[in-house]
């Protein structure tokens, strides 16, 4: 009879835990489960939602050695930050979809790893968060990008600072953006400023740029034929964009972008 006990007391803890087990696979696939291989072109990544406070909680763990990049990563993909679980989570996507995880982290790093600067040397300066709405001239259209505004509202006031490091790849006239210049970062990511009264000198293109490195002088120009000016009020507009397998520029959200970059801003005499 005790060793029937035994026995059935024994098999009890197997299967208690087996089950237990099995608890921590379900959750854990569950959790795996929200990343897919087009999660980049999603509404949750394009917004880059994350706060100032959130955004040096995570640069201060990257200073004691820690990845930003993935830090960033399973906080945005998990919706919240979980200091003790982080890196469990991360080994979680890494174990079921490494791939995707590893792709999902390098566009990550396109928006924010070169990051250096606030492109305006100013505390004058204004924005809203208005990615996403209509636009109207040449055709119905979404607005990719924030607008900046400055207090002096005189055209070629405000120097525009490249945020980040990179190279020259476009630049010159558009109908919509005018005088306009765009760099390509070291991690891939594409920093659009546009709308310049004028540049800052006769760059060409594939010239390389230092975070900092004055692109040029907020204006109004664009929404015609070169030189139109004055459709609309004086400001920056700054896109930025990164290559995926879908799109080879998909737009993201600036706005969080600007509000991390902040603390940031550089000094410069008037």
């Amino acid at each position: 009879m005790k060793a029937y006990a035994r026995k059935r007391l024994i098999l009890f803890l197997f299967l208690l835990l087996f089950c237990v087990s099995l608890q921590a696979l379900i959750e854990e696939r569950s959790r795996v489960s929200v990343l897919k291989e087009d999660t980049c072109c999603q509404d949750d990544f394009r917004a880059q939602h994350l706060t100032p406070k959130l955004y040096e909680e995570l640069e201060s763990r990257a200073e004691n050695g820690e990845s930003f990049a993935d830090l960033l990563t399973v906080t945005m993909l998990c919706s919240d930050f979980f200091p003790d679980k982080i890196f469990a989570d991360r080994e979680a996507f890494l174990k079921y979809k490494p791939k995707e995880y590893s792709f999902l982290k390098k566009c990550y790093e396109a928006v924010w790893a070169d990051l250096s600067c606030f492109p305006i040397p100013s505390r004058d300066i204004s924005y809203e968060n208005t990615f996403g709405e209509p636009r109207t001239f040449a055709g119905e259209r979404l607005h990719e990008g924030t607008d900046l505004f400055g207090k002096e509202t005189a055209s070629g006031y405000y120097p525009i600072l490249s945020m980040t490091d990179g190279y020259i790849e476009k630049i010159g006239w558009l109908p919509l953006g005018g005088y306009r210049v765009g760099i390509r970062a070291p991690s891939g990511g594409y920093f659009y400023y546009a709308h310049l009264s004028e540049y800052e000198k006769d760059f060409h293109i594939g010239e390389e740029i230092s975070a900092g490195d004055i692109l040029g002088y907020m204006g109004n120009t664009g929404y015609g034929a070169e030189g139109t000016e004055g459709q609309f009020p004086v400001h920056l507009h700054l896109g930025i964009y990164i290559r995926t397998p879908q799109e080879e520029e998909l737009s993201v959200n600036p706005y969080w972008v600007l509000r991390t970059m902040e603390k940031k801003i550089r000094k410069y005499t008037y």
